[in-house]
């Protein structure tokens, strides 16, 4: 995470929003002031700006906006913002964004710049995998370990102890998306930013594209024997033997796509599963295509 220098942002605690800048879209969450009960966990209002593919910055800024004038709020104090990507070194900007490269190199500051007025916003940066993550954990907690796979576009990873987020240190714990699974078919399967045999390669959005109709993804056709779904099981099974979840939820509209064939992934992935493995795991799904913009609203309205 990356949080906006003091000297710099405005500092104002009240409603914090969230902004996930997606590879085709930018959706925004706010908690919904009307309701009473309304909090960074509460009600929230929603918002998905027009599609774009390959933006430049301009594009983006004004997705943004087309965003945030959906929406019935001011000017927000907070602002928890998903971008995809790995940030540079002093965690001030992505470096290297493949799927929107209109994102490298530029700071943060600058970016919220582009779409507010000054004082910019008090604002953390978080990976839309991590957000996703924390979002569906703390919207349905349980005791124990949680695995969220994001999918979409890309495919990111977030491994949670109850509502806690794992890392390495004072890193991540990697790029699944880009994991080598191995060879399903008779080729190999080259994704979207050119690695070979990949989660991405299989089962990433991009890869899905003839299941597509428009924005709409039916996968509901595939079988057991489709390389989707068996690049999906092999990715589930690895994730079983290295982080031992006791529960992993696939996330993200492709998430959301597989949901049909949820009792046959469980089924698959339990087949000579690793003894180590929670052999009472559960498999869980989205129940918003917006837990990515929530989480990074929840983040934001945290002290820090």
């Amino acid at each position: 995470m990356s949080i906006g220098d003091d000297s710099i942002l405005g500092l104002g605690i009240g409603i914090g929003i969230g902004i996930d800048i997606g590879g085709s879209s930018v959706k925004i969450v706010a908690p919904n002031t009307n309701d009473s009960t309304s909090s960074s966990g509460g009600p929230w209002q929603v918002a998905q700006s027009s599609h774009y593919s390959n933006p430049d910055r301009t594009q983006l800024a004004a997705a943004m906006k087309d965003g945030l004038s959906k929406l019935n709020i001011t000017t927000p104090q907070r602002i928890g913002l998903c971008l995809p990507g790995r940030m540079n070194s002093a965690k001030s900007a992505i470096e290297r964004s493949t799927n929107l490269p209109a994102l490298n190199g530029w700071a943060f500051p600058d970016l919220l710049r582009s779409v507010f007025e000054q004082p910019v916003p008090k604002f953390r940066v978080v990976s839309d995998a991590d957000a996703a993550g924390y979002d569906y954990a703390t919207a349905h907690p349980i005791q124990g370990r949680t695995a969220a796979l994001s999918l979409g576009t890309g495919i990111g990873l977030c491994v949670l102890d109850n509502d806690t987020i794992v890392t390495m240190g004072q890193s991540g714990i990697g790029h699944i998306g880009d994991m080598d699974i191995g060879r399903f078919g008779d080729t190999d399967r080259i994704n979207h930013t050119g690695i070979r045999n990949t989660p991405e390669s299989y089962f990433g959005a991009p890869a899905l594209s003839q299941y597509a109709n428009g924005s709409i993804l039916d996968l509901t056709s595939l079988a057991s024997d489709d390389s989707p779904i068996q690049a999906l099981v092999q990715t589930l099974r690895i994730i079983h033997a290295i982080y031992l979840p006791n529960r992993i939820a696939l996330l993200g509209g492709v998430g959301l796509a597989f949901k049909p064939h949820r009792q046959l992934i469980h089924e698959l992935v339990n087949d000579q599963l690793t003894t180590l493995a929670d052999q009472s795991w559960t498999l869980d799904f989205a129940t918003t295509s917006h837990h990515a913009a929530q989480g990074a609203a929840k983040l934001a309205n945290q002290d820090f």
